[in-house]
């Protein structure tokens, strides 16, 4: 028996994840919220309830879409996924039908690859990582677990990204600079060098306007 789809949350990512789904020809059962009135609909799928609700479900009958976006507080996406593995449940991956997916790349659980999308060969992305429209990534760049990067971003070659980083939109990253975790890319940034764990960075070339920790990042070969 095939599991059935629940998005959780209504609002803007959550309709898009939606309709990425509904290109590939996959229904979604229905939507989790806790601020949308039961029996509202997104993209003709109805509100069912709230986390009581997915509560008396049996998790092993469900995957769950992550539809929490970043805007760059990504915590409360990172969270929510979290707690419902905790509960038991999984999450399946999204891929928008005009992505561009090449040789050898790895998604895990949970990621999201948006509308018009490329991959080149050999990216590995972590789980609950967002990719969002029009994002451009070449070869051999490692994308961390949660980590949202925005629309229109590119990133080049061997492009390593640690967990929950937050790239803005149009930012452009160089060939093989290192992100540390938790930093976020400011929108339009052009990141020319590594950024520190906790850094949040804006400008071309992009400089630290804000630190938060410090944290180190394994090279992209030692992940192959």
């Amino acid at each position: 028996m095939d599991k059935l789809i629940y998005a959780l949350g209504a609002g803007g990512h959550a309709q898009v994840i939606i309709d990425a789904l509904h290109s590939n020809g996959i229904k979604v059962f229905g939507i989790i919220d806790v601020a949308t009135s039961v029996g509202m609909t997104v993209l003709g799928v109805p509100v069912l309830g709230n986390d009581e609700f997915l509560a008396q479900l049996e998790s092993s009958t469900i995957s769950l879409v992550n539809g929490v976006g970043a805007n760059p507080d990504l915590s409360n996406r990172r969270n929510l996924f979290g707690r419902m593995k905790q509960n038991g449940f999984e999450f399946m991956t999204v891929q928008h039908t005009s992505s561009v997916i090449g040789q050898q790349c790895q998604m895990n659980e949970g990621v999201q690859i948006m509308a018009g999308v490329i991959l080149q060969n050999s990216v590995w992305v972590g789980q609950n990582a967002l990719i969002n429209t029009r994002v451009s990534i070449d070869h051999c760049c490692v994308i961390g677990p949660h980590t949202v990067i925005s629309p229109g971003a590119v990133l080049c070659g061997d492009v390593v990204i640690g967990s929950s980083v937050f790239i803005g939109a149009g930012a452009v990253l160089l060939p093989g600079v290192k992100i540390g975790e938790n930093a976020i890319i400011g929108a339009g940034a052009i990141v020319t060098s590594d950024v520190v764990a906790g850094a949040t960075m804006v400008g071309n070339p992009a400089k630290i306007i804000r630190m938060s920790r410090d944290g180190k990042l394994e090279a992209c070969d030692s992940l192959s």
